[in-house]
């Protein structure tokens, strides 16, 4: 195709149509981070509901008690399974991550407002053979009456304990 000298440039019709593609290719990329931002704390929540439900199934077949540890290294959170009581600097990132773009909180007792999990607060929580909520380890110290497990993330999840029971129920806020 040959253009005279004085024709230069792109159509009105040709920057349009591609100013419309960009447009589209746009807003798809905006919701589909929106939904990746949504699975990840999904994701999340099943990570740690799981492990709560693992733990409750392991005391209940093992003699040894075991005890479901988060806390946060860093920017991430992490869970590991163990049976010590306390949390040991050895466990560090050896944990499942749970990930960083959350946040997850512990309220212990009945009313008791919710506390971040960063720095030394950490959530250790153990059942007992009959699958009840453990209270004390297995040197006679008391342990947390942690109640709910609290993930912010793109939308709020509360975890609830039943301490009578060992039941755990997850749900939106």
């Amino acid at each position: 195709m040959r253009f005279r000298d004085d024709q230069k440039g792109f159509t009105i019709v040709e920057l349009v149509i591609v100013t419309a593609i960009v447009t589209i290719m746009a807003s798809l990329s905006l919701t589909m981070l929106g939904r990746i931002k949504y699975a990840n704390t999904e994701k999340m929540v099943n990570y740690v509901y799981d492990a709560l439900k693992k733990l409750q199934i392991t005391a209940m077949s093992k003699s040894d008690p075991y005890y479901l540890h988060i806390y946060k290294e860093g920017d991430e959170y992490y869970y590991i399974t163990s049976t010590s009581s306390t949390y040991l600097s050895s466990m560090g990132t050896n944990g499942t991550s749970l990930g960083g773009n959350i946040k997850i909180f512990k309220v212990v007792g009945a009313g008791g407002t919710e506390e971040e999990i960063v720095g030394n607060k950490r959530i250790a929580i153990s059942y007992r053979k009959d699958g009840r909520i453990r209270e004390k380890d297995a040197s006679g110290s008391a342990l947390e009456d942690i109640r709910k497990i609290v993930i912010k993330g793109s939308f709020d999840v509360e975890i609830r304990i039943n301490h009578e029971t060992g039941k755990c129920v997850a749900e939106k806020r």
